[in-house]
């Protein structure tokens, strides 16, 4: 008898299968902001600073380290400082600087640096495609044609020439050209006259300057709304000033160094103020009811003190900004006006703007940007096709303030849209039927020297009103032949207006 065989073991189960391993995560992609590129080098390589000794300035792989992140920081009269996040990191003020002659090597020094200041100084002219060149002030104030260019990966001054070595890009927003006039300022005003006249009533001066708290009808009422509390006017009138004797040809220096010696001689510094203010009798030797320099910190009004429109027009002379132009007739192809070498050049006639005929009304847009009412966040750079929110000018409702357009040219293409504000008699008070509160102001914005310029396009060139009804209505359409940008009016209420922007090429 065979004895009993042992049961066989239990299979072992079956080996779980192995659930499938995740793919890993993908890495977070490299913050490219910030960065600045040359159109010659191409897009993988970054403009960097040395890490090593903090001064030389060449080209790296695209990494995304502060070494490769700058910032463009305003310096007034429409220039820029560049900074490197990197070297801000270890607290160094260093800036990009050219050297102020041949071969033009460019690096990192201090910025408070006092051999040749200018050096550190940068302007950027943008074409409609986002790139731009790098001109140097100290090189431009001796003529000599010169821009930033990628040299065997490094930086330096070149002639200017339009070739992919001199043209940029920033992964960030470039600076808008401005001219700050912010925080508290002081007005010295005279009430003059010269020998043998009687100095102008000083009361109705005085209240058309500086006014009696929040009332309507003076220029430091006008300022500090239109500046959004920005910009603050004070001071001290003199009153009953004598001048001497008549300049000849009413010539504006020799009555500025009159009236600042006759401060002294009544024991007031004229230097102690940001602005000086004379009011005289009316001479018809004067061809001019207010003069100011562009831009500048004084006026003479010859006669008309008593009115604060005419200071507020000279202080926006003040500003930087010109007597604006106006472009009408262009022709209309398929519903479009056609904004280009068509249109005809007309007078100075802006009905929004105080210094183009506009009275009381306050300064259009891109003059709060340039002297720092506003920032390039409230007035952007449009870089892409897209339908955008215009908030009525002074609101706080949704949108922006403005839009700006490159035009390839060095000008700008400008958006604007305002709704009636306040009670008759008020800065802007228009009428509900006014095409400038029912459609959007296209300006062209021009910066010749330390000023601005506008020019406003008649959009309605089939009218005959001319610029009263110059703004871009609800369904209408107008195109840039200089840019190649469509711009179309979707709406407009007192909610804002919404504004489509299309490239035609």
């Amino acid at each position: 008898m065979h004895p009993q065989s042992p049961e066989p073991p239990p299979a072992p189960n079956p080996p779980a299968p192995l659930e499938p391993s995740s793919p890993p995560d993908p890495p977070a992609p490299v913050d490219m902001s910030l960065s600045i590129r040359n159109l010659a080098t191409g897009e993988h390589l970054c403009l960097a600073v040395s890490t090593s000794n903090g001064s030389y300035v060449g080209f790296q792989s695209c990494s995304g380290a502060d070494a490769q992140r700058w910032r463009m920081v305003r310096a007034g009269n429409g220039h820029f400082k560049v900074k490197n996040v990197f070297a801000e990191s270890q607290g160094r003020d260093v800036c990009l600087r050219a050297a102020p002659s041949n071969p033009g090597t460019v690096n990192m020094w201090p910025c408070d640096g006092t051999d040749y200041p200018t050096t550190r100084l940068w302007r950027a002219d943008v074409d409609v495609n986002g790139s731009f060149t790098m001109l140097n002030k100290h090189w431009s104030d001796l003529g000599r044609g010169a821009s930033l260019q990628s040299t065997d990966r490094t930086l330096a001054m070149r002639p200017a020439a339009e070739q992919p070595a001199a043209r940029w890009t920033y992964d960030g927003e470039l600076p808008s050209p401005a001219r700050i006039v912010t925080g508290d300022r002081r007005v010295l005003l005279m009430s003059a006259h010269f020998t043998g006249q009687t100095a102008n009533p000083a009361e109705p001066i005085r209240k058309a300057v500086f006014g009696d708290g929040a009332n309507f009808g003076s220029l430091a009422h006008y300022v500090g709304l239109a500046s959004r509390g920005k910009l603050t006017l004070g001071g001290t009138m003199l009153a009953d000033v004598d001048l001497g004797a008549f300049p000849a040809g009413c010539n504006s220096r020799a009555i500025l160094d009159q009236a600042r010696a006759a401060a002294r001689v009544r024991g007031v510094d004229p230097g102690a103020f940001d602005y000086l203010f004379v009011d005289f009798p009316r001479s018809s030797e004067c061809k001019f009811a207010g003069l100011a320099a562009r831009p500048g910190q004084w006026v003479l009004s010859n006669g008309s003190g008593h009115a604060y429109w005419m200071w507020a027009h000279e202080f926006g002379h003040g500003l930087g900004a010109g007597h604006p132009d106006s472009l009408r007739n262009c022709p209309i192809e398929g519903g479009a006006v056609m904004l280009g070498a068509g249109c005809v050049t007309g007078g100075i006639d802006d009905p929004a703007d105080t210094l183009g005929g506009g009275g009381r009304r306050m300064y259009p847009v891109d003059y709060q940007l340039f002297a720092g009412w506003l920032d390039d966040t409230d007035v952007p750079l449009l870089m892409t096709p897209g339908t955008y929110r215009l908030a009525p000018l002074w609101s706080a409702l949704p949108g922006k303030q403005g839009y700006r357009l490159s035009r390839g040219d060095g000008s700008y293409l400008l958006l604007e849209f305002r709704r009636p504000q306040g009670a008759k008699g008020t800065y802007e008070d228009w009428p509900d039927t006014s095409p400038f509160v029912n459609g959007v102001a296209v300006r062209i914005v021009r910066y010749p020297g330390s000023g601005i310029q506008n020019t406003l396009v008649d959009a309605t060139p089939d009218s005959k009103d001319g610029t009263k009804d110059a703004p871009l209505m609800p369904g209408k359409s107008l195109v840039d032949t200089v840019s190649g940008w469509r711009i179309t009016v979707l709406s407009a209420d007192d909610g804002g207006a919404v504004v489509q922007v299309e490239t035609v090429r």
